[in-house]
């Protein structure tokens, strides 16, 4: 098991969890934890021998998205080329998380917000507790969904709903993620674990070389579906959308909106 700020990389005998572990944070993310998976998948493809990864959180929720207290990014500092890179880091490990050869599990609870919406989006089988709740709040923060991620949701939900999930902005509950095909399997929170772990067997119990291969070719199919390669300007929004005075008067109402909630 290795362990670094905000996140736990533990492998077992064929499989690999990366475990968010920021449970005061609702686990949000910051780049801390971006660099650790990021480099943790970059070591998976190369670990044939590895047939799984088992996403989940610590604590009560997945994940609230990216940290507004922080930032999600590295420091962005240099020319407009260094900028545009680093503004596009989350987006390849959405991109490196469809690609490693291993089949890729979420297992949550709680919120499941933006970024960690996304992620939870690019992985092959969502498990979720009934008390789950989605939300992609990026407009309501004044900038587009950004990491390819309006694609993405469409690829597994069809556009009318990712339109709706996205454009709204609002809370989407566990009986509306199973019956969209976002989730395929949901179980009361203190079952979470224990059904998670069922499919983790049920996949291990599949001929590894059988699975390999069609976790490839679904993968492939995923990466062709329509949309998916519209990503290539996700950098450039975003960058523009963070220098906006809109958008940064908007995000610090949305900042103090959730710190009055939480007292």
């Amino acid at each position: 098991m290795s362990e670094a700020k905000g996140i736990r990389v533990v492998y077992e005998e064929q499989t690999v969890r990366l475990i968010l572990d920021r449970p005061k944070q609702l686990n949000a993310l910051n780049d801390d934890i971006r660099q650790v998976i990021a480099s943790t998948l970059n070591e998976l493809m190369e670990r044939p021998d590895i047939r799984l990864l088992i996403l989940s959180g610590e604590g009560k929720s997945f994940c609230s998205g990216a940290d507004l207290k922080t930032t999600s990014y590295p420091k962005v500092e240099g020319d407009w080329s260094t900028r545009r890179n680093r503004t596009a880091t989350w987006q390849r490990v959405l991109e490196e998380l469809e690609r490693i050869p291993q089949v890729t599990v979420a297992s949550m609870r709680g919120h499941v917000v933006g970024g960690g919406a996304l992620m939870a989006t690019a992985c092959d089988f969502r498990v979720i507790s009934d008390n789950a709740v989605l939300r992609i709040p990026e407009l309501a923060l004044g900038i587009p969904n950004v990491w390819n991620g309006t694609p993405l949701l469409a690829r597994e939900v069809g556009l009318p709903t990712a339109r709706d999930w996205v454009m709204t902005t609002r809370k989407v509950y566990s009986d509306e993620l199973k019956q969209s095909g976002w989730a395929q399997r949901v179980a009361l929170d203190d079952s979470l674990e224990s059904t998670t772990e069922e499919l983790v067997a049920e996949l291990l119990a599949v001929p590894a070389a059988a699975l390999a291969m069609t976790r490839s070719m679904t993968s492939a199919l995923g990466r062709s579906a329509s949309g998916m390669a519209m990503g290539w300007a996700d950098a450039d929004l975003q960058q523009w959308a963070l220098t906006e005075e809109e958008y940064k008067e908007t995000v610090k109402a949305y900042a103090r909106n959730l710190a009055g909630k939480s007292k």
